[in-house]
């Protein structure tokens, strides 16, 4: 059961929605929260988040940070983890569905909506329905539209391939239905992200590699009526135990799952899927590829000992993406663990663009650098400068890395019927 259920912004500390579904739980609970996060970066000495989960005076915080906001849940009952987080994402997606888009403004412009949502969702701290196409018929307060998107979609537009769409019709809600005009427009989006994790030896060779993928669809088709949707045939399913690992030539799946809307009958024989799209968004199917993974981006770290400073290092890192010009990586981080005897560091932005951010952890000794967005044909370089707290010695070098890189890039399409 859940007491409480409210959205935070942790940038102003402003709460956005609170609703209380028991009353059995402080009503301070936002600010437990925020001074949480506070002492945690306080006392590591890092922005990153706590653990998602934590007690305080015998009652649960359950929290998910969602384009920059918190979705939480607070709860004295012993419930299950997965099915909050689970509940958490399922909301973000019904505010997109029913809102459009999911950012501050939209929030602040349609409360009373979002409101009139979690009392559908949730009664008495029971999860009742999180299906978009069971609560488009007892919702009836219209989404206020916001005038200005946010910069991720703007960024999307800039550097989007041709004959993709990213414009606003992807970010209309499902209620748009509803108007006369917009009866006949049968739209559906399909967007394939991939969260790529890859850690780097100090001559640049590649030392593991993996891809997390996930296929999205938001319908506004009228009806669920059937989509086939084929990919590569090139794809390779490790399920197939017939076919020795030298023999297999292509893309290798070594893991797959599908949702309740998608029939995979002929997935494994003609990589087709048979899809019924309720209206809103959805993920049809999650996927991981590892093993010899063709890298879009090349990473060239450089490390030297500064002459007559024992206790100065400088590492410098080159990143170069093969990708086209009109395509971007989003959210681009690269993580290098230091030498334990590192005490601070001073980092030189070599290309003087402000899209990226350093952070230093000196708990763990890891420099986290941060590419907003990074363009296709493109290279960017940072130097950090690394002050020891004693000599740095031939070992120590050996300490920095490997550097381990995570990268998600978008690609979206649009089908008009």
């Amino acid at each position: 059961m859940i007491s409480q259920f409210f959205i935070l912004s942790p940038q102003r500390g402003d709460v956005l929605i609170l609703r209380d579904f028991r009353h059995d739980t402080p009503q301070d609970t936002p600010g437990l929260l925020l001074d949480r996060l506070k002492t945690w970066q306080k006392d590591h000495g890092t922005e990153q988040d706590p653990p998602p989960i934590f007690n305080v005076d015998g009652f649960h915080f359950l929290f998910k940070n969602i384009q920059g906001l918190y979705f939480v849940c607070t709860t004295k009952f012993n419930v299950s983890p997965f099915m909050i987080y689970e509940l958490l994402g399922r909301v973000a997606i019904l505010i997109k569905d029913f809102c459009g888009i999911l950012s501050e403004e939209c929030l602040r412009l349609n409360s009373s909506l979002v409101y009139e949502l979690l009392d559908e969702i949730i009664d008495y701290g029971y999860v009742q329905t999180t299906s978009t196409d069971r609560l488009k018929s007892y919702v009836y307060e219209d989404p206020i539209q916001v005038k200005r998107e946010n910069i991720f979609m703007n960024s999307l537009a800039k550097l989007k391939a041709p004959g993709t769409s990213l414009g606003s019709s992807s970010n209309r809600p499902i209620t748009h239905m509803r108007d006369e005009k917009s009866v006949k427009q049968n739209d559906v989006f399909i967007d394939v992200i991939e969260r790529l994790v890859a850690s780097f030896a100090s001559n640049g060779m590649t030392v593991r590699a993996e891809i997390d993928g996930s296929i999205q669809v938001k319908s506004y088709l009228q009806g669920n009526p059937e989509i086939r949707l084929g990919l590569n045939s090139n794809i390779i399913l490790e399920r197939n135990k017939d076919m020795s690992r030298s023999d297999r030539y292509g893309i290798v799946f070594e893991d797959y799952k599908f949702h309740d809307s998608v029939d995979p009958t002929d997935f494994e024989e003609h990589k087709r899927m048979i899809i019924f799209p309720p209206e809103g968004e959805i993920t049809i199917m999650n996927y991981r590829i590892s093993g010899e993974v063709s890298l879009p981006f090349r990473v060239f770290p450089t490390v030297m000992r500064v002459p007559g400073y024992p206790n100065r290092m400088d590492v410098t890192i080159r990143i170069r993406t093969d990708i086209p010009e009109n395509r971007f990586a989003n959210k681009c981080t690269l993580t290098v663990p230091l030498p334990h005897v590192s005490q601070s560091i001073y980092n030189e932005n070599m290309d003087g663009s402000n899209d990226q951010s350093v952070q230093y952890d000196n708990r763990i000794k890891n420099v986290i650098w941060t590419i907003n967005n990074l363009q296709g044909g493109t290279e960017q370089s940072i130097k950090i400068k690394i002050t020891g707290s004693a000599s740095f010695s031939t070992v120590a070098e050996l300490e920095v890395g490997p550097i381990r890189q995570v990268i998600i890039t978008l690609i979206s399409f649009k089908i008009k019927l």
